[in-house]
């Protein structure tokens, strides 16, 4: 999900309203658009770590931010991956009698493995058609298909996304017009 500020014409204006020089009003404007980004990251983070009961160490690799000038206007965008998350990232895995716990979230009918390969992980059998029994090397039977757990966040996330872009502008003009006063009153002198 990438979200998008357009500041469009709005900065103009102020530059005819206000005594700044260009320089001051893009250097205000600039450290403005920053604060949005980590604002807006900081607090959707902080909804959806509780939300979806997660640590937000899990939830801070999947932000991106970018920040660039094309065509005369200044943008910054904030990307955020909604792909699922593996369930060993969110704590360290406890096998119960009827599954694996992480965390505060269960999951029936998964087992904690390691492969062959080392990575070990979260795992759920695949039951459908085209399931076999095969008989490994150590003499266990097993079935196959197995596949990873991963916990799905994409339904819970995307409406507080939604919510904190449309308060972003807001936040916005209220840091500009502090960012403003900042240059007006200490930086002018």
């Amino acid at each position: 999900m990438n979200l998008e500020i357009d500041l469009g014409a709005g900065i103009t204006e102020l530059e005819e309203q206000l005594e700044l020089s260009i320089r001051q009003l893009q250097k205000a404007v600039a450290r403005t658009l920053k604060k949005t980004a980590r604002w807006l990251e900081t607090q959707t983070k902080r909804e959806l770590g509780v939300a979806l009961s997660v640590p937000q160490r899990v939830l801070a690799a999947r932000y991106y931010k970018t920040f660039y000038m094309k065509g005369g206007k200044r943008t910054v965008n904030v990307w955020f991956g909604l792909s699922p998350i593996d369930v060993s990232a969110l704590g360290k895995p406890r096998q119960t009698d009827v599954g694996v716990r992480v965390g505060k979230h269960h999951f029936i009918g998964a087992f904690i493995g390691t492969m062959k390969s080392g990575h070990s992980g979260v795992f759920k059998r695949k039951f459908s058609k085209g399931g076999r029994r095969l008989k490994r090397s150590d003499g266990q039977w097993t079935e196959l298909p197995i596949e990873e757990e991963r916990f799905l966040i994409n339904d819970i996330a995307e409406p507080i996304i939604e919510r904190y872009h449309v308060r972003a502008e807001a936040r916005f003009r209220q840091i500009l017009k502090q960012e403003i006063n900042f240059v007006m009153n200490v930086e002018g002198q």
